[in-house]
């Protein structure tokens, strides 16, 4: 469980185990994979007990996030690879102090997880070698259906800078409700606003004019085979992923009886089965028949249901996150394409640049099968006009001092994403403070940092990288913000001797 999401064991400790999230591999999501790991580890040992005839088995786990030392510690001949330092310390105490089967996380973890998570707020507590209190939160369980978000809570600005690109997505969808099928692909680094651009499209969509069925890839859902199809039909049927079986069964059944006319009974089985749902003897037998064909009875399957749903109402069809695909997936929805060419189906397609990534294949799939119709959508960092447009909806105030103004502007560099995130630092530090109906700067904004929200997307992408641009990064770090690519290329020869 701890490999599946991303994690290292760093040790076992006779019958407790140190696990960490963020090395040697660092993922923007950490702290929200330490959580679900636990949790489903908690979970599992539960159930485990539960089916030895009640036997008392639990565990208790603590969480903290922090700043740690990582590397291999020891002799040649005996040595591991681990971290140490305070955060550390302070996750065994929490360990130590958690219920058995409870799940027990700092405020320093809460706050990456916080929509997520349905948690009890413990207040400070004292711990062991601490002299400190620590804010503790214990975790009950997952959010129904809630997924990661962006943004200030409480604060919505308008889209700002995309007005081009949202005209662009909504006239594919007219050309769809004249019955002529497109495909679009969204491209952009974190934080450009894929995501919020496709909220505006389906904001000015009303549901009597089209459905809108989406999937989204999991940051850990890279080794969770058909994760991506099996949330495109959860849309396509309307449920939630926390739906239990009656309640998908349910939708199944109606849907498939609904749109699709022929080859029900097959479509059902071979859906219920990617879903996992119980099937009947019948069911089981047709689908054990054909177990060399899964894979394309699968993808019949979904034709089936997808072209039903269609033939009823323009529908959207959206895939987000695809440089986190999973390769069964993929394989499923390459597929698809002759589909969306024969009916009144806009599919999207949102990705980082990340052509090494298994999703990619949809992208240039669909560019090979579409060309010139194809629509593509590059988004790039907002102008400085624009960024500072942002700033001011987001405070809500145009009297906010020009220099933290500029503050904000540079450290974002016309990243919507880090705008928020810069801001919300300056907030959450006290280096902005609303005095009436002004934000206004203190002595605390000079010592502004990079947020930890966004170290972990840094460090996710640096840790993609190639050794050779690891390395020239680093050289770049040292010589300062700006510089000549002559002295680089001089330093780089120079370690390179």
């Amino acid at each position: 469980t701890i490999e599946r999401y991303g994690g290292t064991v760093a040790r076992l400790m006779g019958d407790g185990v140190l696990a960490f999230f963020g090395a040697p591999v660092a993922h923007e999501d950490d702290p929200e994979r330490a959580v679900r790991c636990g949790l489903e580890m908690a979970r599992a040992i539960d159930e485990l007990g539960a089916s030895n005839g009640g036997v008392g088995i639990r565990i208790r786990v603590g969480i903290n996030t922090g700043p740690v030392v990582v590397g291999m510690v020891g002799t040649e001949t005996a040595h591991e690879y681990t971290a140490m330092g305070d955060a550390v310390n302070v996750a065994a105490r929490l360990q130590a102090l958690a219920p058995p089967g409870g799940v027990l996380i700092t405020a320093a973890t809460h706050r990456f997880v916080t929509p997520l998570v349905d948690a009890r707020d413990l207040g400070p507590l004292e711990l062991k070698g601490k002299t400190e209190t620590v804010h503790i939160f214990e975790v009950v369980g997952l959010k129904a259906g809630a997924t990661t978000t962006r943004g200030l809570s409480g604060i919505r600005a308008p889209m700002i800078g995309r007005d081009a690109q949202l005209a662009q997505l909504r006239q594919a969808f007219q050309f769809v409700r004249a019955g002529r099928g497109r495909v679009g692909t969204v491209l952009g680094e974190p934080g450009l606003g894929k995501s919020r651009l496709l909220a505006e499209l389906r904001a000015g969509i009303d549901p009597s004019e089209g459905r809108w069925i989406e999937g989204r890839c999991l940051s850990y859902g890279e080794t969770i085979p058909y994760h991506l199809v099996i949330d495109l039909v959860h849309s396509m049927i309307g449920v939630s992923a926390s739906a239990d079986e009656p309640e998908v069964r349910g939708a199944l059944e109606s849907h498939v009886r609904e749109y699709v006319d022929a080859e029900g009974e097959e479509t059902f089985a071979y859906l219920g089965h990617l879903l996992s749902l119980q099937l009947t003897p019948e069911q089981r037998a047709r689908v054990s028949a054909l177990d060399f064909e899964t894979v394309k009875r699968y993808v019949a399957a979904f034709v089936q249901l997808l072209r039903g749903l269609s033939a009823r109402a323009p529908v959207v069809f959206v895939c987000e996150d695809l440089h986190w695909a999973d390769a069964a997936s993929v394989d499923v929805l390459v597929q698809l394409a002759p589909l969306v060419a024969d009916s009144r189906v806009l599919c999207v397609l949102t990705s980082r640049i990340e052509r090494s990534s298994r999703g990619w294949r949809l992208i240039t799939g669909a560019r090979d099968m579409f060309g010139d119709a194809l629509l593509e959508v590059r988004l790039e960092p907002l102008s400085s006009d624009d960024s500072r447009t942002l700033v001011g909806s987001l405070l809500r105030i145009e009297s906010l001092p020009t220099a933290t103004r500029d503050l904000i502007l540079m450290k974002a560099e016309g990243n919507p994403f880090f705008v928020e995130e810069v801001i919300r630092m300056l907030i959450d530090r006290g280096a902005i403070v609303r005095e009436g109906d002004r934000w206004t700067a203190t002595d605390r904004v000079a010592t502004v940092e990079i947020p930890d929200t966004l170290q972990g997307l840094l460090l996710a992408r640096i840790d993609r990288l190639t050794p050779e641009s690891k390395r020239t990064l680093r050289v770049a770090s040292v010589i300062g913000r700006q510089f000549g690519v002559r002295i680089l290329g001089r330093l780089l020869e120079a370690k390179t001797e």
